[in-house]
């Protein structure tokens, strides 16, 4: 006897969670098309509301952007953030692409990402009163409308930091906020209060009530409330942050004022926000011959500095220690090679900027001051003269940790 398929049992049911699952989908896509119908008909409120509510839901890139787009106008802070997220993770038309593009430029003509760097996760920070940074991060970036702003971080145990700053459109800023531990005692008058002096009670002594000293209880350390030393206040250290970078190096007054291309790498230690020590290698070759003749050059060394930081700028003082080296080509002289040490000292001035967590370029340019000019003759005809300055332009991509 067959048994008929409409009543034949199931032998593969669908998981409950596969049911919900797919209805939650088609309630996210029915929010989304209504967003879509009332963005079309011009009701961009209503068409806000009905994107918003899908988010809830989940994560999407393509109604993130175009949420953003609606939100321009009254929100651009928020906008901002959703069109950013957009732009990156979007899979979408170009036609829409582009609009998304239009409005995040509108969006940044009003204001200007911000990256902020805490010294401990889980502070509390607010921007202007208003709560950010909920997660806990130690590292975040947020967009701030054009003007002055206060962002402070507070924690339990450690004093506020609080930071006024402006915001410039299109100008991209990096804040650091150091929390410090608060003293065990706010003045002195509370920790004398905890002295043996100020807060035992006087007692009889054991004499006068007849007994002899001998008499006297004993305690160990823990069971005597006063055996205890003062408390000392703990300062914790503060942090310090190590970057490694490399990137190309232009150098002027290698045997010659034609530029001389290469690279250069190094790291450095900052012990805080405004020092930092470093020490880099570099390298560079003469782009052509020294005075139009088949003669080469390169410098060769390595550079220490100390540098002063505030905001985005810095400039530092500079020890060299390298080498220029000249080289006759055997096609027209006799072959030679010349080493030509050369230590200096000089300065660099230059910019930072941070795209990124933990990923910053800089961009700088130093003078140094040689020893001794480099001359380069050929029989009694001088064929460049060069006076003891070596001029350098870098740009360093830096990772930090």
């Amino acid at each position: 006897m067959s048994t008929s398929p409409a009543w034949a049992e199931d032998l593969h049911p669908v998981a409950p969670e596969a049911i919900d699952e797919a209805a939650r989908e088609s309630e996210f896509a029915a929010l989304v098309a209504k967003g879509d119908r009332e963005r079309a008909s011009g009701r961009w409120s209503e068409a806000a509301m009905s994107y918003a509510a899908a988010m809830k839901m989940r994560r999407d890139p393509v109604v993130e952007g175009r949420l953003g787009v609606l939100m321009v106008r009254d929100r651009p802070a928020q906008a901002a953030e959703l069109l950013h997220d957009a732009l990156k993770r979007a899979n979408t038309t170009s036609a829409e692409r582009q609009t998304f593009f239009n409005a995040y430029e509108a969006v940044r003509a009003r204001g200007a990402w911000v990256d902020v760097v805490i010294s401990h996760a889980g502070a509390r920070i607010t921007l202007d009163g208003d709560p950010r940074n909920k997660a806990g991060l130690s590292a975040f970036s947020m967009f701030v409308l054009a003007g002055e702003h206060e962002l402070r971080a507070g924690m339990d145990g450690y004093n506020d930091d609080a930071r006024m700053f402006h915001v410039v459109p299109r100008k991209d800023l990096r804040i650091e906020l150091m929390l410090k531990p608060r003293p065990l005692f706010e003045d002195e008058r509370e920790l004398q209060l905890l002295t043996r002096e100020k807060s035992a009670p006087p007692v009889e002594t054991m004499s006068d009530l007849g007994h002899a000293a001998s008499d006297a209880p004993t305690f160990t350390k823990q069971e005597d409330p006063f055996g205890y030393e003062d408390p000392k206040l703990v300062e914790r250290p503060a942090p310090t942050r190590w970057s490694i970078g490399a990137g190309p190096v232009v150098v002027f007054g290698v045997a010659s004022w034609t530029p001389a291309v290469g690279v250069v790498a190094g790291g450095a230690w900052r012990p805080n926000e405004y020092v930092s020590l470093g020490l880099e290698g570099r390298a560079a070759w003469l782009t052509g011959g020294v005075g139009g003749r088949p003669i080469s050059a390169m410098t060769a060394g390595g550079i220490a500095s100390v540098c002063g930081h505030y905001r985005w700028a810095f400039g530092c003082a500079l020890g060299h220690l390298g080498v220029i080296t000249v080289e006759f080509s055997s096609e027209a002289y006799k072959p030679r090679t010349d080493h030509l040490f050369k230590p200096g000292i000089g300065g660099r001035i230059g910019a930072r900027f941070v795209p990124a967590r933990s990923f910053a370029v800089q961009g700088a340019v130093d003078l140094l001051g040689l020893s001794s000019g480099v001359l380069v003759g050929v029989g009694t005809q001088v064929v460049s003269e060069t006076p003891p300055l070596m001029v350098g332009a870098s740009i360093l991509g830096t990772w930090e940790f």
